[in-house]
């Protein structure tokens, strides 16, 4: 007689079975496992692609934002100029009336070293340069540097100017005639907007 146990068919079945269930334990383990990770990926996809949404919608409110406040500021700037130009008109046609072209030159000088201010033109109703900020200007026709419809301005306007800049045409009105015209070309100084 041996002593050897023989594993009897019962036993054998039962590890088996204790087998299968511990596979079938570890197989729900990593699908439940391998299904959070999934979970967890898109729920991160999800939360990162609305932040990118977010931002970029925040780009582009801070880009109208900044557009707004150009379009404001250049509508400001177009009145003040408007503005500024009627007391200028006033003093230019005291001193024109009394044929004071050097008080009026003073005037010019002075006005294009204030900031945004880059150049002045006055003339006469001939199409002559008779003071400029720009001395080389009044060797030359008024037509040659400025279109000729600006001399029968009746009303300051104020439209862009070639360099990005504004430009007033101002009317230099005597009692019943037009005495000159008037042109001061304006940059408005830039501001960073960021």
């Amino acid at each position: 007689m041996t002593n050897e146990t023989t594993p009897t068919p019962e036993k054998a079945s039962g590890m088996d079975t204790n087998r299968k269930i511990m596979l079938a334990l570890v197989a729900v383990l990593i699908v439940v496992i391998v299904a959070m990770l999934v979970w967890k990926a898109a729920a991160v996809n999800s939360v990162e692609n609305k932040l990118v949404q977010v931002q970029t919608e925040r780009v582009q409110d801070r880009a109208n934002l900044l557009e707004q406040a150009r379009q404001l500021d250049a509508r400001y700037d177009v009145e003040s100029l408007k503005r500024f130009s009627t007391p200028l008109a006033w003093a230019i046609r005291r001193e024109l009336m009394a044929s004071n072209l050097d008080q009026i030159d003073q005037y010019l000088t002075e006005l294009v070293q204030m900031s945004g201010f880059q150049s002045a033109v006055l003339a006469n109703p001939e199409d002559k340069v008779i003071v400029a900020s720009d001395r080389k200007m009044l060797a030359e026709a008024f037509s040659a540097v400025y279109p000729g419809e600006y001399l029968q301005a009746k009303e300051v306007r104020v439209e862009p100017s070639t360099n990005g800049g504004l430009r007033a045409i101002i009317p230099i009105m005597g009692l019943s005639q037009q005495l000159g015209t008037l042109i001061v070309e304006f940059t408005s100084p830039a501001y960073p907007l960021k």
